[in-house]
C-alpha cells in the first residue's frame, strides 16, 4: 500500500498482499433514504453549484496502483455517481470504453468537454436506480453510499469482471461534522453489500485524516 501522511488502517483483508487482518464489524444502520422530489432537486442544486466552483476532477487515487494487475485494461467501464469523472478519465486511459452517471448535468458536461467519447448519463439514482445496460469489465463507485444500488452492479458486472468502492467510514464523525451520517458507512458494511461476490481486497481506517471504508471484488463465472 503506498505511503501517506496520518494513514493508519485499522482493518485490511486481501487476497495476496497486503497482509490479511481480521475485518471490525458493528450492527448496521439503516440503509439511507431519499425524501422524494423537493429533495432530489436540492442535491441537483447542491451539487452543480460545487462542481461549478471546483478546480479539475484530479486523479485517481493512488491506492488504486498497488491494485493494477487485478484491474482491467480492455472492456467497458461504468463510473457510477462519477462526478467530474476523475475515475472515469483513469479507466479511460486504461484503455476502456467508458460509461458515467451523476445527478449534475455541469459535472457531466464537465466531463464531457474533457473527454467526448465518454458516454454521460444524468440520473438521480436515489429516485431511478436504473444502471446503463451492461455487462462491464470494471465498474468504480467513489464516495458515494447506496447500499440499494449493490444487487444491480452486481448483475451488471461482467463474469470475472472488477467492482471496486470507497466511501467515508462513520468513525469519520470523530474527527468531522461533515458528510453527515447519511453519507457514511458502517464497519463491514461493504463486505456485506459485497455478498456473493469474491474479495479481493477490503481494507478501513484512517488516511489523509478521512476514515475510509474500501473494497475491490471480482464476480465469478458462477456468481
Amino acid at each position: 500500500m503506498p505511503r501517506s501522511t496520518n494513514a493508519f488502517f485499522s482493518s485490511v483483508r486481501s487476497i495476496g498482499s497486503p497482509p490479511t487482518r481480521a475485518i471490525l464489524t458493528r450492527p448496521a444502520a439503516a440503509p439511507a433514504r431519499h425524501d422524494g422530489p423537493a429533495m432530489a432537486d436540492e442535491d441537483r442544486t447542491k451539487w452543480d453549484a460545487r462542481y461549478e466552483a471546483s478546480g479539475s476532477p484530479g486523479s485517481a487515487p493512488a491506492w488504486l496502483d498497488a491494485w493494477d494487475a487485478v484491474l482491467p485494461r480492455s472492456g467497458r467501464a461504468l463510473d457510477v455517481a462519477s462526478g467530474t469523472g476523475r475515475l472515469a478519465l483513469w479507466a479511460r486511459s486504461r484503455g476502456l470504453e467508458v460509461t458515467a452517471i451523476d445527478i449534475s448535468k455541469v459535472a457531466l458536461d464537465r466531463l464531457r468537454e474533457a473527454a467526448p467519447d465518454v458516454v454521460t448519463v444524468e440520473r438521480d439514482l436515489e429516485l431511478d436506480p436504473r444502471l446503463p445496460r451492461g455487462p462491464f469489465a470494471l465498474i468504480t463507485c467513489f464516495r458515494y453510499r447506496q447500499l440499494s444500488l449493490w444487487p444491480s452492479m452486481s448483475a451488471v458486472l461482467a463474469p470475472g469482471g472488477v467492482l471496486v468502492a470507497e466511501v467515508l467510514g462513520v468513525a469519520n464523525l470523530e474527527r468531522h461534522a461533515h458528510p453527515s451520517r447519511r453519507w457514511l458507512a458502517d464497519p463491514g458494511e461493504l463486505l456485506e453489500a459485497a455478498r456473493g461476490l469474491e474479495i479481493v481486497h477490503a481494507e478501513s481506517g484512517w488516511l489523509d485524516d478521512q476514515y475510509s471504508e474500501r473494497i475491490i471484488v471480482r464476480k465469478t463465472s458462477l456468481a
